[in-house]
């Protein structure tokens, strides 16, 4: 169901935008909106960092992380034509890399290990994290960094759907664990929080929820 959502997406996006190289974005962002929350600064130390995108989508914020702060760079993402988009755009930055995968199956074959893994609005949150968060675990060096964005447990428009570029909308499967589950799984999978966030506040409530973790 996910992947062919977001093949759907992609299909609609590579429709109208220009098939061309693009410079490296000037900033990452964590919510909907790009000028809400905070950026890059929340991962720590990036300078030749291993960094993994789970659920990398058209790459703009592995290629910031790249381009910009020079970690080098490995984005998965379920959807073929996603990782289309995004090795026309950014496949020409040094560092970085895009791999058409199932997040879960990346890392179960995975014989590679990472400073920094990271999902904005991406795998995390749309994988069973039961399986996912051990697996991230497994993949990241000790202190390495966890950080995610989903959408906030609490908050009051709850939708299982996802917008397309032409206004429609198609069925998703999300897992969304309370804020206090979220912090239960990571504890059993060898994290401590190092930072929660409520982003995103409304009267309607926080639209995003970040964390960041650290391997223990």
């Amino acid at each position: 169901m996910n992947r062919q959502a977001w093949q759907e997406h992609a299909r609609q996006r590579q429709a109208v935008e220009p098939a061309l190289q693009t410079a490296a974005p000037s900033r990452m962002y964590w919510t909907p909106e790009p000028d809400g929350g905070p950026g890059a600064e929340i991962l720590g130390h990036l300078a030749c960092a291993c960094v993994l995108e789970l659920g990398c989508g058209a790459g703009h914020h592995l290629a910031h992380l790249v381009g910009v702060h020079g970690a080098n760079g490995v984005g998965v993402d379920i959807a073929e034509r996603q990782i289309e988009r995004a090795r026309t755009r950014y496949g020409h930055l040094p560092g970085i890399s895009f791999v058409a995968d199932d997040a879960v199956e990346f890392m179960q074959a995975s014989c590679h290990s990472y400073d920094i893994c990271y999902s904005v609005f991406g795998a995390v949150g749309l994988t069973s994290p039961d399986v996912l968060v051990p697996l991230i675990a497994r993949v990241l060096r000790p202190g390495g960094v966890l950080a995610f964005a989903v959408p906030h447990p609490r908050r009051s428009d709850r939708d299982s759907t996802l917008l397309l570029p032409s206004g429609g909308r198609l069925p998703i499967r999300r897992w969304e664990p309370s804020v206090l589950a979220w912090v239960a799984l990571l504890s059993a999978a060898g994290f401590r929080i190092d930072d929660l966030q409520h982003l995103g506040e409304s009267p309607a409530g926080p639209n995003t929820l970040l964390v960041v973790a650290r391997k223990s």
